[in-house]
């Protein structure tokens, strides 16, 4: 299974959207680890204003955290995570440096 974590700041992305970025998100997964990754797991984390800073300003940054199956390599890792960001950004219309991303293993205890 994979599993995927979302902390977005409050205003910076709609209730309506989450249904198309989990879509996408797993679509991603299936695309690039090649198999079936529904039924993904996510979880949703708002960050209410006023909680959330960047460089001294309110933040519009999101955090998207995943836990995928154990063993996949660097090059379809950096792959994933590239397109994860991508469908976020595209989505959302954020930039790319409002999103983070992160991938890890299922059974990474850290």
């Amino acid at each position: 299974m994979i599993s995927f974590d979302l902390f977005v700041q409050e205003g910076c992305v709609s209730d309506e959207l989450r249904p198309d970025i989990e879509s996408a998100l797993a679509s991603v997964c299936t695309e690039v680890l090649g198999h079936d990754a529904k039924p993904a797991d996510f979880s949703w984390t708002v960050i209410r204003r006023g909680f959330g800073f960047r460089g001294g300003r309110p933040s519009t940054t999101s955090l998207v955290r995943s836990r995928i199956p154990d063993g996949c390599d660097r090059e379809p890792r950096a792959r994933l995570l590239r397109s994860i960001g991508h469908e976020w950004c595209r989505i959302t219309g954020a930039t790319e440096h409002e999103v983070v991303v992160s991938a890890r293993d299922w059974s990474w205890k850290g």
